[in-house]
C-alpha cells in the first residue's frame, strides 16, 4: 500500500479552564490517501473541529495544555514542524474550509483582495496575475458574473455564495489536503447539493484529498470513500462507506443511522417518531473510565462500564472494518 497522504497517529489534546481540564481527544488516529474523501462524523463535541484545527496547529496554547501524538503529511510531522515551515504548508498544501462562512472571511476585504493575497503570498504571484486568478476561480466554483463580483465584499454576498468564496480561496494554491468543516452548515438543501457537487468535481479534477467534517450522514453516504465516527473525543468506529452503511457495529453508530429519515418506508405505512440516543455527550473532563458511550447504550455490560474497549477488527474477513465496542470484539472472537 502507498504511504499515506496525511496520517493523524495516536492524537491525544487537552485544554485547561477554571473548571479543570479537558480531554479533547483521547488517542484518534486515521488516514488519508491522495485523491481520497474521508468523512468524520458525530455529535456537536465529539472533537471532529478540534482535531481539524490539531492538524493546522490552529489551537492557540493557552488554552491548549497538552498535545501528543504524531500528525504527518508526507511523512513530516506537523506537531514538531517550526511556525514558519506552517505557514507554507497552511493555505498552500493544505486549506481549511471554516465552519462559519459568515465570520470566516474578511468582511473589509473584497473577495478579490482575499484571494489574491494567498496567492501572491504563496504561489508569488504578481498583483495582477493574481486578480486574473481570483477571476478565474470565482469562475470555477460557479460564481455569476466572476469578473464583476470580485470587486464585491462578503455582505454584497449571499451564504451560498460565501461558502463557494471561502471554498475558492481554500483552493486557490491547488492544495493536496482540503478540510472541509461542515461546510453545509446553514444552508439550504438545494445549496448544500450544488456545494457538495463542486467539491466531488474539484476533487476528481485537481486530485485534492478531502477530509469531510459532517453531521449528516445523508452527505457522507454520497460523497465518502471512508468514514471515521468519533464520540467523546474519541474514535469508536472506521470503515468503508458501503461497509459501514451497510454493517454498523458500534451502538453509537446505529444510533446515528437510526435517527435518519428513511426515503424507502412506503407512504402507506404510519410514520412514528424517530428514535434518538438519551442523555447527551459527557463532560470530558477527568479519565476516560470505560466506554464513554456506555451511560446512554441499551446493550452495555459491566464490562463497558469498568474497561475501555480496544479498537479492533469486527471480523477476520475484513481487517479495515474495525470498531471500539467489548460486545463487537467478543462476538469477532466467538466467530
Amino acid at each position: 500500500m502507498s504511504t499515506p497522504l496525511l496520517e493523524v497517529t495516536d492524537l491525544h489534546l487537552a485544554f485547561a479552564s477554571r473548571e479543570g481540564v479537558t480531554r479533547a481527544l483521547e488517542g484518534v488516529s486515521w488516514q488519508l490517501n491522495a485523491g481520497e474523501m474521508l468523512g468524520i462524523v458525530g455529535e456537536s463535541g465529539c472533537g471532529k473541529s478540534v482535531t481539524a484545527m490539531a492538524v493546522l496547529r490552529l489551537l492557540p496554547a493557552p488554552p491548549t495544555t497538552h498535545i501528543s501524538g504524531a500528525i504527518r503529511f508526507r511523512g513530516e510531522n506537523l506537531l514538531q514542524a517550526s511556525e514558519a515551515r506552517l505557514q507554507e504548508i497552511r493555505g498552500n498544501e493544505i486549506s481549511m474550509i471554516f465552519q462559519d462562512p459568515m465570520t470566516s472571511v474578511n468582511p473589509v476585504l473584497t473577495i478579490g483582495e482575499q484571494i489574491a493575497e494567498v496567492l501572491m503570498l504563496h504561489q508569488k504571484l504578481a498583483r495582477r496575475a493574481a486578480w486574473a486568478r481570483a477571476v478565474e476561480l470565482l469562475d470555477l466554483v460557479n460564481i455569476p458574473d466572476p469578473q464583476r463580483r470580485v470587486h464585491e465584499y462578503p455582505h454584497q454576498f449571499s451564504g451560498g455564495m460565501r461558502q463557494r468564496a471561502m471554498i475558492a480561496i481554500a483552493l486557490a494554491c491547488k492544495p493536496d489536503v482540503l478540510i472541509a468543516d461542515e461546510p453545509t452548515t446553514a444552508l439550504d438543501v438545494t445549496i448544500q447539493a450544488q456545494i457538495m457537487e463542486l467539491l466531488d468535481r474539484l476533487r476528481r479534477e485537481t486530485g485534492t484529498a478531502i477530509v469531510l467534517i459532517t453531521h449528516d450522514l445523508g452527505v457522507v453516504a454520497e460523497s465518502c470513500d471512508r468514514v471515521v465516527v468519533m464520540y467523546a473525543g474519541a474514535k469508536v468506529e472506521e470503515a468503508a462507506t458501503n461497509e459501514l452503511f451497510a454493517r454498523p457495529s458500534h451502538p453509537y453508530t446505529r444510533g446515528l443511522l437510526d435517527a435518519m429519515p428513511r426515503l424507502d418506508t412506503p407512504l402507506t405505512e404510519p410514520r412514528g417518531r424517530l428514535p434518538e440516543i438519551p442523555g447527551m455527550v459527557p463532560s470530558l473532563r477527568g479519565a476516560a473510565v470505560g466506554c464513554r458511550f456506555a451511560p446512554r447504550c441499551a446493550l452495555a455490560i459491566d464490562r463497558c462500564r469498568s474497561e475501555v474497549p480496544p479498537f479492533a477488527p469486527i471480523d477476520g474477513a475484513n481487517p479495515t472494518h474495525r470498531a471500539a465496542c467489548w460486545r463487537t470484539v467478543c462476538e469477532a472472537i466467538a466467530e
